[in-house]
C-alpha cells in the first residue's frame, strides 16, 4: 500500500512539474472595406482562418460597451468582419476597441461623432481643418507620408493574409505614425496624433490583458491592419516562453 501511495505521489509531482502549454496568439489584420476588393484576402478568407485556428477566445475591434448591440446597429459604426466574428463565435468574443476615456462608457451613436462638445466631435472637426491646411499638406508630402499611404493601399488591395503576417504593412504603419508624431508636435493638430497613439495603446493593452487572462489557450486577436504593429511589437518584446506568437498560417489544412 505504501509502495502504491509513493508511486501516486511521484506521478502527481511529475504532473506538477510538467511545463504548461504556451498561450498561442494570432494577431490577424482586417482590412475593413478592402476585403470586398482584395481577391487574395476576402471576408470569407478571414472567417476561414479564424475557424481553422480554432481559438478558445477572440478579441475584436468593437468597444466592450457596444458588444451587446444588435448587428444592424453595430453595422452603422463598426467593420462588418468584426460583427460577423462576434456573431459566429458565440461566448468566445471580447471587445477590445477604444476611442477615448471620456467616451468609453457611452454607447456608440452618431451623436458622439458629431457633437462638437465631445472629444470625438472636436477631433472630427480637427481632422477636417487639417485636411484643408495647405502648410500641413506640404509638410506631410515633404515627409513622404502620401507615398507610405499609397504603398499601404497597394498592399491592402493585393496581399493575402499570409503575406500580411510577414510584417511589411506593420513597418509602414510604424513609420507613418513616427513621422506624424514629429510633424504634428507643437501644432494645433497634435491632438490628432495623440488620439491615434492613445487609441492604439489602449487596444494593445486590452488585447494583452485578454492574453494574460487566458494562459495556455489559443487567443485570436482581430484588429484593423493599422493597429496591428504596436500589439505585435508588444508581444515580441515580452520574450516569454509562456506566449507563442503565431506568425504564419501553417495551421491551415488543405480542403
Amino acid at each position: 500500500m505504501k509502495y502504491l501511495l509513493s508511486i501516486f505521489c511521484l506521478l502527481l509531482l511529475i504532473a506538477a512539474c510538467k511545463p504548461s502549454q504556451p498561450t498561442e496568439v494570432l494577431v490577424l489584420p482586417s482590412l475593413h472595406g478592402a476585403h470586398e476588393i482584395n481577391e487574395n484576402y476576402t471576408y470569407g478568407d478571414l472567417m476561414k482562418i479564424a475557424k481553422a485556428f480554432s481559438p478558445d477566445v477572440i478579441g475584436v475591434e468593437i468597444r466592450p460597451i457596444d458588444m451587446e448591440m444588435n448587428s444592424d446597429t453595430l453595422d452603422l459604426y463598426y467593420p462588418i468582419e468584426m460583427i460577423r466574428v462576434r456573431d459566429s463565435f458565440s461566448g468566445k468574443v471580447t471587445g477590445i476597441d477604444f476611442y477615448s476615456e471620456a467616451s468609453k462608457n457611452v454607447p456608440v451613436s452618431r451623436k458622439i461623432f458629431t457633437d462638437t462638445t465631445t472629444d470625438l466631435g472636436r477631433l472630427k472637426n480637427l481632422v477636417k481643418a487639417m485636411q484643408m491646411d495647405s502648410l500641413m499638406i506640404k509638410r506631410d508630402a515633404d515627409a513622404g507620408i502620401p507615398k507610405i499611404q499609397e504603398e499601404q493601399k497597394r498592399i491592402a488591395l493585393t496581399y493575402s493574409a499570409e503575406e500580411f503576417l510577414k510584417g511589411e504593412y506593420d513597418s509602414l504603419t510604424r513609420e507613418q505614425y513616427r513621422l506624424e508624431d514629429s510633424i504634428y508636435r507643437n501644432t494645433p493638430y497634435e491632438a490628432y496624433s495623440r488620439f491615434n497613439n492613445n487609441r492604439d495603446l489602449q487596444i494593445t493593452n486590452n488585447a494583452l490583458e485578454l492574453v494574460r487572462k487566458n494562459p495556455s489557450k489559443k487567443v485570436l486577436i482581430i484588429v484593423g491592419a493599422n493597429h496591428r504593429n504596436r500589439l505585435v511589437d508588444s508581444l515580441k518584446t515580452k520574450k516569454s516562453t509562456a506566449i507563442k506568437l503565431i506568425q504564419n498560417l501553417s495551421f491551415m489544412t488543405a480542403d
